[in-house]
């Protein structure tokens, strides 16, 4: 089979029409089903049947069409790197991250970076973390932000600190911050990660710990929507502390879990492109945030250190 006749099966299979394929690709019906007609040809052996005014594959075509479709596939990242490749020549930052990162992390660092580099564009991708990985690798992405990944052949891992899990109620349930265990939660109003999820595993893994086991009456894909449903006295959200600082002026109180369920955060990037200097300084400034602010005790000696300084320059003033 020669491309064109790829091609045109290609569109039949997506369409189940000679008609549609052919408006599909910009040419004529008789065209399209002379192009598929001479493929069955080459071939040997017909790739559709009629049925009901619908072609279907036959079941060889179906055997072809899987394959066609990987062929196409790989075409399709062919052209995202092409496409890519030419971005990069830009003044421009292509961040990828996990989507509990987007809330909070990811734009205070943008935010600190706009100061030094008024120029500078960005795009923000939130995407789970296989994805987070296939962007990397098709060169989507320059960087992606993620949380104890899985080690990925063609990408590396800079661990940048450390954060915590805390524990998020609503101020009507809970008045002031403070700290707990997980043995003073009730598992009953625990508002669930989606299954998989690495931090809902961690949650998981501690409390079978300690035997206890969670039956959440709300499971949820994003820990932004958890912490929302918490605000409303939904239930209680165990999540990562970069989300719950990010609603911390709004009606929620945040505990910090005794004794720490700890997670990595770490900078993903390909290994076969050089990295930028723009990226590189990027890399290290959410670095420097997850140190200030990736646990609830950072945070508050964080406050204390800027409180004292500025007591201390007033002072001197």
């Amino acid at each position: 089979m020669q491309l064109r006749h790829i091609e045109v099966c290609h569109a039949v299979f997506q369409t189940g029409a000679i008609s549609r394929a052919a408006q599909l690709l910009g040419i004529s019906q008789p065209a399209a089903s002379k192009l598929v007609k001479h493929a069955e040809q080459r071939l040997g052996f017909p790739l559709f049947e009629r049925i009901r005014g619908r072609l279907v594959p036959t079941r060889e075509g179906k055997l072809l069409a899987a394959e066609i479709d990987k062929l196409f596939c790989q075409l399709t990242q062919v052209q995202r790197l092409s496409q890519n490749l030419l971005a990069r020549e830009q003044e421009h930052l292509r961040i990828g991250c996990l989507p509990c990162f987007g809330f909070g992390l990811v734009p205070q660092a943008i935010q600190q970076f706009q100061s030094r580099h008024p120029s500078l564009t960005y795009k923000v991708h939130t995407q789970h973390g296989r994805r987070l990985v296939e962007a990397l690798l098709s060169q989507e992405i320059d960087v992606g932000i993620a949380l104890d990944p899985i080690p990925t052949a063609g990408i590396h891992m800079e661990t940048l600190g450390t954060a915590e899990l805390v524990c998020v109620q609503s101020k009507q349930a809970k008045p002031q911050n403070g700290e707990m265990q997980l043995t003073d939660l009730d598992l009953q109003r625990l508002i669930g990660l989606e299954e998989g999820d690495p931090l809902g595993r961690k949650l998981d893994v501690r409390l079978r710990q300690l035997g206890l086991a969670a039956a959440p009456a709300i499971r949820v894909q994003t820990y932004y929507i958890a912490c929302a449903l918490a605000e409303k006295d939904c239930g209680t959200a165990v999540i990562d502390a970069f989300t719950a600082q990010a609603f911390s002026n709004s009606g929620i109180t945040i505990s910090r879990i005794t004794p720490a369920i700890q997670f990595e955060v770490v900078a993903l990037y390909n290994e076969l492109v050089p990295q930028s200097r723009i990226c590189a300084e990027f890399i290290s400034r959410v670095g420097a945030i997850v140190r200030q602010r990736g646990s609830i005790e950072a945070k508050s000696k964080s406050e204390l250190t800027s409180r004292l300084s500025q007591a201390e320059h007033s002072r001197s003033a």
